[in-house]
């Protein structure tokens, strides 16, 4: 057999092996010393045929540890996406919020450190065809799905066409069959529960019914009041939005926060003195703090006042928000981890709820 033959039969072998399953992303492949053994070459032979799978992006070599599964076998460079909905995330990425941009890059890093390369498809689709359709050309092998396209599809299930493999990033999992990794949402609102009501005073939870994570947060909180016998007034202030909503409230113009301020109105009695707000996010219970400013109420002296999500911006308030600890670095390191498992075939969770903690400072 010509020696410019033996390592093409090597590089063949191994791809056959990848394509298989056998190998799969992450593995290091066989020795030097069992491919030679195996089809009776030099080394030359097999070091000639890693580096041309390595220069074709289906194998890396990590230094001191050795030679690595990167690719299908078939010319495709594996990538873990992260998908943005740009639209809606542009509008509330500021210099004080690192929340979203902590889940990118801590998304990529835990890619680049399995050997997977990383992109970001950031762009509003309004269509399942139109998605595929842009998506079909990244060539990916796993999807991280970001959960504001829950808020577009009532399924997202079309995306395998794009890759078997997904994975909804800060989801709401009561509304898909999907993966998903998200906060554990009840464990938070119970700790605002224990930690801010007062059982004698009323209980406001201000949330949008519209959006998918807030109707996981609403459930959450709901479950923890339950379990603790609370009642509590559900506030929905997307509830009946229309032009007459903004040109016709009362004070609209001197609250800034319409919505907020109409959801409130009817609830801040005087028989309410000494309740909580707690809110679904941090967003809802900053504006919330600005509404019961311009009211003339004091926080935490007339009510307590509660966030979730621990958004920077949080601290810079007067006062300072009591909220709920989520680690978007955490979310995004265990999406990676749980779409590398599912992508090598060794993951069947379908959920993965995050431990949150609870900051509690000067507005409860």
């Amino acid at each position: 057999m010509r020696k410019d033959t033996l390592y093409q039969k090597i590089v063949d072998y191994l791809k056959g092996k990848i394509a298989s399953g056998e190998l799969k992303i992450g593995d290091a492949i066989y020795s030097e010393n069992l491919l030679c053994e195996r089809f009776g070459v030099s080394r030359t032979s097999v070091r000639k045929a890693v580096r041309l799978m390595i220069e074709e992006n289906l194998l890396e070599s990590r230094q001191g540890k050795g030679t690595f599964i990167r690719g299908s076998g078939q010319g495709v460079i594996h990538n873990a996406v992260c998908l943005l909905n740009h639209w809606a995330r542009v509008l509330r990425l500021d210099v004080t919020d690192q929340y979203y941009t902590d889940i990118i890059y801590s998304s990529e890093n835990a890619a680049r450190e399995r050997g997977l390369n990383f992109q970001i498809f950031s762009r509003v689709v309004n269509a399942q065809e139109e998605a595929v359709a842009m998506m079909k050309a990244l060539a990916v092998d796993g999807l991280l799905i970001d959960a504001y396209y829950q808020d577009y599809f009532d399924d997202l299930s079309f995306l395998r066409k794009v890759s078997p493999n997904l994975v909804i990033v800060d989801g709401n999992p009561q509304e898909t069959d999907l993966p998903v990794v998200a906060a554990d949402a009840e464990k938070g609102f119970l700790m605002i529960l224990k930690n801010v009501v007062r059982r004698d005073r009323p209980v406001a939870f201000l949330y949008h019914e519209q959006t998918t994570q807030a109707r996981w947060q609403r459930d959450c909180f709901l479950k923890a009041a339950s379990r603790l016998g609370i009642q509590a007034d559900l506030l929905d202030y997307g509830r009946n939005v229309s032009f007459d909503t903004f040109v016709g409230l009362r004070n609209c113009r001197a609250d800034h926060y319409p919505l907020i301020f109409h959801a409130l109105e009817g609830w801040l009695k005087p028989n309410h003195l000494g309740g909580a707000i707690i809110c679904c996010r941090d967003y809802e219970a900053v504006k919330t703090l600005g509404v019961l400013r311009k009211c003339n109420y004091r926080v935490p002296g007339d009510f307590a006042v509660t966030g979730f999500g621990n958004f920077l911006f949080g601290t810079m308030t007067q006062p300072s928000l009591t909220t709920v600890k989520i680690d978007p670095r955490e979310l995004g390191d265990t999406s990676v981890a749980m779409l590398f498992q599912i992508i090598q075939g060794t993951s069947k969770q379908r959920r993965i709820l995050l431990e949150p903690g609870f900051l509690k400072r000067e507005s409860t």
